[in-house]
């Protein structure tokens, strides 16, 4: 026997083992290629503060008031752990004399360590200020007080220097309704005696100076004597609108709960005054809750009765 055959089934036997070892490797690069490689070019995670730098916050002088400074941990969401809060006074040195430290009497960090889960991408700490004696401090002392708060973690990695400190400086307000446009209206109010329907209908806008949390009644009057003093301080002799000529919408005044801007209605009727010039001064009388603010409580609005 020459062995023909055994040759034939060792040439086989070789090339199958070639073709496995082929298959193997493609797989193999298939499996490499295949790699989940998502997380390669993703941001690591980093703690930092959403009011970085100079922070003047309103704080209204209601029950406890309250201020969230946000911490923000921006990159993958791989990186879970926890953040402290802190006071570090090098901080007002950056601002020279601009401001004084406040006196941690008159503010109370409800939890100065506060935890962020891997899924979680804002964090607030609580801060509750002493308003009325903020405002005191002030009056008495006639400086600009403010907290240098900084953050710092041992589990997550942090952000830039500057973006890890926020210079509170609170800002006591009352909580007030006004006009949005006070004083004297740009545009006027106008009427044609040819064209108008008999009762033309406008719009005067309230706001709140803060964000409103009720069904907040007022109280809208036309007001004479705002119209006298008005022309007495700017020497001016504006006619007020007789009351035949318009009609105020009682049931438009309200301010909707979660809303800080709302209009009132006013209607001008046509053909109960000669054609002219008017002023229709309006005045907020009285608010279901906090105050009024007194220099913008009035809007003067010119009324053009025309053909």
């Amino acid at each position: 026997m020459d062995g023909s055959p055994m040759k034939s089934r060792l040439t086989f036997i070789n090339n199958t083992n070639s073709l496995s070892l082929l298959l193997l490797c493609l797989l193999t690069l298939i499996v490499s290629g295949c790699e989940d490689r998502r997380m390669n070019n993703m941001a690591e995670d980093k703690v930092s503060l959403s009011d970085f730098g100079e922070n003047v916050q309103n704080v209204f002088k209601w029950e406890n008031p309250t201020y969230q400074l946000q911490v923000i941990k921006s990159g993958a969401g791989q990186t879970g752990g926890e953040v402290t809060l802190h006071v570090d006074e090098s901080v007002l040195a950056q601002y020279g004399d601009t401001y004084t430290l406040l006196p941690d009497r008159l503010y109370k960090v409800k939890a100065p360590l506060i935890s962020l889960a891997k899924s979680d991408y804002s964090v607030p700490f609580e801060i509750e200020f002493d308003a009325a004696g903020i405002e005191a401090l002030q009056a008495e002392t006639k400086l600009l007080y403010a907290v240098p708060f900084k953050i710092s973690s041992n589990t997550i990695k942090p952000a830039a220097e500057n973006q890890l400190y926020s210079l509170v400086v609170p800002k006591i307000l009352s909580p007030y309704i006004h006009f949005k446009t006070a004083g004297l209206a740009p545009d006027a109010s106008a009427v044609s005696t040819a064209n108008s329907p008999a009762e033309s209908r406008f719009y005067a806008f309230l706001q709140t100076n803060y964000h409103n949390k009720t069904d907040l009644q007022y109280k809208v009057e036309v007001s004479g004597a705002a119209l006298a003093a008005y022309n007495l301080a700017n020497g001016t002799t504006h006619k007020l609108l007789p009351a035949d000529a318009y009609k105020l919408d009682e049931g438009s005044f309200v301010v909707a709960n979660l809303n800080d801007e709302q209009a009132l209605s006013y209607y001008l009727l046509k053909g109960k005054v000669a054609n002219g010039e008017y002023m229709l001064p309006l005045e907020i009388t009285s608010v279901s809750k906090y105050g009024i603010d007194p220099a913008r409580s009035t809007m003067l609005i010119p009324v053009k009765i025309q053909d």
